[in-house]
C-alpha cells in the first residue's frame, strides 16, 4: 500500500474536524440563513481541496525522496524542469538531493576465501612476487576477507542546456594492510569533458576475461589516476578519447593517453587501439670518488595497445588484448620497474615488455557461466635494463598465468564463484617461482 493511500483518510478527517469546529464557534452569532451559506462555502472549499489532493499521482513502491518522472527544482534562482528520469526507472535506489541532483546508489557486498597451495603472501593475485623455488614460505595457507565490498554513487545534475554528472566509488582495500576505505573513482563530467580520478584511457578493462580474483589478471591494467579527459564520437560506432593523466610521482609533466574504439554491429562486441606517452624520471644520488653526486635523469616512455571482444553466439564470446610498453610501470599490472639508473653515465635504462591476455567465456545456462583464460608478460632480456637487473630477484623476464572459473547466480542479485589459478614467474638469471591457488566468492549486488 502506498504512502499516499495511508495518509489520505487522516487528511480528510482532519479537514472535517476543522469545518465542524468553525461551525460551532459561529453558530450563536449567525442566523440560520447565514449558517447555511457559510456551510456551503466551506463545503465547496473542502471539496476543491480534496479533489486537488486525490488527483496527485500515486507513487506505490517508491521510497520518500525518490525522483519523480517530472519535477521542478530551484538551482541558482532558476527553475529547472527534470523530465523523464531514466535513472529512477532503472534503479529503486535512485534518489534526489536537496539541490535537485539525481543520485543512484549501487555496489555489492562480497566475501572472498582462498586456499593457497604455493605462491605469494596474500589472498589475491601477486604473480610477480611469488616465492622462488628453494625459498618457498607461502604455501598451504588459507585466507579470507570482505574488504572488496564496494559502494558507489552516480550523480546527474538538473542543469539546463548541459549534461552534468559525476561518480564517487569506494571500497575497503586501502592502507598498508589493505583494510581501510579508499577512493576508486571520484570525478565530475560536463558534456564531453571529465575531471577527476578514474581508470586510465590507455587501458581497456572491458576487454579483459572475467576473473574472480580481485587483483585482476596478468596482462592487463586497472590503473585509476587523476586526469582531464575529452571524449566524443566520430559516428555512432566509432568513439575516441584523449586525456592528460598523472603518471609516476616524480614526473614533471602529465602522461598523454588516447583511445580509438569501434563497436561491432548488433552488439557483437568492441575493439580499440590505444597509445601512451609518459615521462620516465629519476632523482637519485651516488657516491663516486668519495663525493656525493646528485642526478636528475629523465627519458621518454611510451606504449601502444590493441584489443577486441567478440560474441560468436549468445552464449560464447572471446577476448584478446595486447600491449607493448617501454619506460613505464604504472599503467599495466605486475610489470618490472620502469627503469634502472646506470651509475657509470648519465641516463636511464628503460624496461621494455609485451603484455597479453586471451580468453573465452561460455554461458552454460541462464544462471551458470564459465571462463577459461591466459595472461602473460614478456620482458626484453637483451637491453641494458635486463643486464643490470640480472641479479635482482624482484624483476622478471617472464610471467605467465592461466585460470578457470565458474560463476553461478541462483537469483539475480546473488553470485557464487569458484576459481583455480596456476602461474609461473622467471627472473632474468633463470630462477623460477610457481603460483597455485583455489579461490571462492559470494557476492550480493544492489
Amino acid at each position: 500500500m502506498s504512502l499516499t493511500l495511508i495518509r489520505k483518510p487522516f487528511v480528510i478527517q482532519g479537514l472535517a474536524i476543522v469545518v465542524a469546529t468553525l461551525m460551532m464557534d459561529t453558530a450563536h452569532a449567525m442566523t440560520e440563513q447565514e449558517q447555511i451559506q457559510q456551510l456551503r462555502a466551506e463545503v465547496s472549499e473542502l471539496r476543491a481541496l480534496l479533489e486537488q489532493y486525490v488527483s496527485q499521482p500515486k507513487q506505490e513502491n517508491v521510497a520518500p525522496q525518490v525522483i519523480a518522472q517530472s519535477a521542478s527544482v530551484t538551482t541558482q534562482n532558476q527553475n529547472v524542469k527534470v523530465v523523464d528520469t531514466e535513472l529512477a526507472k532503472k534503479s529503486p535506489l535512485a534518489m534526489q538531493t536537496a539541490s535537485g541532483a539525481q543520485v543512484k546508489l549501487y555496489g555489492f557486498l562480497r566475501g572472498d576465501a582462498s586456499y593457497q597451495v604455493k605462491g605469494g603472501d596474500g589472498i589475491f593475485n601477486r604473480i610477480n612476487k611469488v616465492d622462488l623455488e628453494g625459498a618457498e614460505k607461502n604455501r598451504d595457507r588459507f585466507y579470507s576477507t570482505a574488504t572488496v565490498t564496494r559502494l558507489g554513487l552516480d550523480f546527474k545534475a538538473p542543469v539546463e542546456g548541459a549534461d552534468v554528472g559525476g561518480k564517487l566509488e569506494v571500497d575497503f582495500r586501502g592502507g598498508s594492510n589493505n583494510d581501510t576505505i579508499r577512493i576508486r573513482h571520484a570525478y565530475l563530467t560536463m558534456n564531453d569533458w571529465l575531471f577527476g580520478q578514474t581508470t586510465s584511457t590507455f587501458l581497456a578493462t572491458d576487454l579483459q576475461p572475467e576473473m574472480l580474483d580481485f587483483n585482476s589478471p596478468l596482462g592487463i591494467g586497472t590503473y585509476r589516476t587523476p586526469m582531464v579527459r575529452y571524449s566524443n564520437k566520430l559516428n555512432p560506432d566509432i568513439s575516441y578519447a584523449i586525456a592528460l593523466e598523472k603518471g609516476n610521482d616524480d614526473n614533471r609533466l602529465p602522461a598523454l593517453s588516447s583511445k580509438l574504439k569501434y563497436d561491432f554491429a548488433e552488439g557483437k562486441g568492441t575493439t580499440s587501439v590505444r597509445a601512451l606517452l609518459t615521462e620516465a624520471r629519476s632523482k637519485v644520488a651516488f657516491n663516486k670518488d668519495n663525493m656525493q653526486i646528485s642526478r636528475n635523469d629523465s627519458d621518454l616512455g611510451w606504449g601502444v595497445a590493441v584489443g577486441a571482444k567478440y560474441k560468436f553466439t549468445d552464449a560464447l564470446q572471446a577476448m584478446v588484448d595486447y600491449s607493448h610498453v617501454k619506460g613505464d610501470s604504472k599503467f599495466l599490472l605486475y610489470t618490472n620497474n620502469a627503469f634502472n639508473v646506470n651509475p657509470n653515465n648519465m641516463g636511464l635504462n628503460l624496461n621494455e615488455f609485451d603484455a597479453l591476455t586471451v580468453g573465452t567465456s561460455y554461458q552454460i545456462t541462464p544462471k551458470l557461466r564459465s571462463t577459461l583464460a591466459y595472461g602473460a608478460m614478456f620482458a626484453d632480456d637483451s637491453n641494458d635494463f635486463a643486464k643490470q637487473a640480472v641479479t635482482d630477484e624482484t624483476q622478471n623476464k617472464t610471467l605467465q598465468q592461466g585460470w578457470w572459473n565458474i560463476m553461478y547466480s541462483p537469483v539475480t542479485p546473488i553470485t557464487f564463484g569458484l576459481e583455480y589459478i596456476y602461474g609461473e614467474r622467471k627472473t632474468f638469471d633463470g630462477q623460477k617461482g610457481k603460483d597455485s591457488r583455489v579461490g571462492a566468492m559470494a557476492r550480493y549486488n544492489f
